[in-house]
């Protein structure tokens, strides 16, 4: 079911879809497309097979026609056609795309959950562990764990540190907003303007180059 399906900043669509549908509605929807009925036969969980299945439905249901989705060597995803530049992410029962007609796009959904707490040592750096606030800490900990993650994406660099490589500068969370980051890991070192939303279960983020 699609829950979101807007154009945002820079003319980038955004869209999200709640999985609310068997396996066997998501086939129908798709038009029972063989190929992709065998593609998802090679997944070992059917959480992974709802996945595949709701993104192409989402991405079918956004763009209003058929759209085959492929990924380069590093994972990264495109639409065959090239008629969009197209990142994925999926979290529980939700899968979001992002997609451009030119520009490189990425895009990642958390948990606001106390994962990412456990692990913010590894993905954060002593500045921005510093500007965390206590009082919303776990959504704080989620938006800069998606920004990181979304940054690598639209990067689409292997071996990217994100503690030395990508960084936050400071922000303070509110349900809807912006983040300024930086990736030093290219010799451009470009400058984006992260953007997110808080939902009460989890933070959706997202950058278009």
């Amino acid at each position: 079911m699609v829950t979101l399906n807007e154009t945002v900043a820079n003319n980038a669509i955004l869209a999200l879809w709640e999985i609310t549908e068997t396996k066997e509605e998501l086939i129908s929807l798709l038009n029972n497309n063989s190929v992709i009925t065998a593609k998802i036969e090679q997944f070992g969980s059917e959480k992974r097979q709802l996945e595949f299945l709701a993104t192409r439905t989402l991405l079918n249901e956004v763009l209003g026609q058929n759209k085959t989705i492929a990924y380069e060597a590093n994972g990264q995803p495109y639409l065959t056609d090239h008629s969009y530049a197209i990142s994925i992410t999926h979290t529980g029962k939700y899968v979001a795309i992002l997609l451009h007609p030119t520009s490189p796009v990425g895009i990642d959904i958390e948990k606001i959950s106390e994962k990412v707490e456990r692990v913010k040592t590894k993905f954060l750096s002593e500045f921005e562990l510093s500007f965390i606030e206590s009082r919303s800490e776990k959504t704080q900990l989620a938006l800069m764990w998606s920004a990181k993650e979304a940054l690598y994406k639209i990067i689409g660099k292997e071996n990217v540190d994100f503690i030395k490589d990508l960084h936050i500068d400071v922000f303070h969370p509110y349900l809807e907003g912006t983040m300024e980051a930086q990736e030093t890991c290219t010799p451009e070192q470009i400058k984006y303007t992260v953007y997110y939303r808080v939902f009460p279960e989890f933070v959706l983020v997202w950058i278009v180059k």
